[in-house]
């Protein structure tokens, strides 16, 4: 029967085993570098008295502090062509076979500021119609690099698109402007 202090010296062998095979390995572990040290990437401008960063309007600043603040800021991404594709390939998955058309419309594009980070965001009109031709809109906020949805309004509700042929008592046109 083994005992518990057996156990204990064992386990201790055990640790110190994995630190020794893992010496090497650990001092090879590659930091990844702060975003102004990638190689062919520069800080975006940032222009404090418009209250812009790379020509775009910057929100989220505190009131009375936004000088000070944008001076501060650090942008966490960059703006790619890939959002929009990206954004669509997300939706279309999400909606399976129910989803026929998907229309993206982008509305505008600005810097998102929040606790001293900024994020490049492009603000769009989602329009979705089904297999029934059913359509419903709604807003998203999506990240200018990756297209993904930060934030979205207007909840998606799917109407039908002649809502008289679901009625189960059928109106009689005599007496009616039908």
């Amino acid at each position: 029967m083994i005992k518990k202090h057996h156990y204990i010296i064992f386990t201790c062998v055990l640790i110190i085993g994995t630190l020794f095979l893992l010496k090497g390995r650990l001092s090879k572990i590659v930091t990844i570098p702060e975003s102004s040290s990638i190689p062919g990437r520069t800080e975006p401008t940032v222009d404090v008295d418009n209250l812009e960063i790379a020509g775009k309007k910057v929100i989220g600043l505190n009131p009375g502090t936004e000088k000070e603040d944008i001076r501060k800021i650090k942008v966490a991404n960059h703006v790619s062509k890939d959002w929009e594709p990206n954004l669509k390939k997300t939706l279309l998955a999400q909606g399976g076979d129910a989803v026929k058309d998907l229309k993206i419309q982008k509305m505008d594009s600005f810097v998102w500021a929040q606790d001293g980070i900024a994020l490049f965001v492009e603000s769009v009109i989602v329009t979705i119609k089904n297999n029934k031709n059913a359509e419903t809109t709604f807003r998203v906020l999506v990240d200018a690099q990756n297209g993904k949805i930060l934030r979205n309004w207007d909840q998606p509700v799917i109407d039908p698109a002649n809502p008289k042929d679901n009625f189960k008592i059928r109106i009689d046109p005599r007496y009616h402007n039908e």
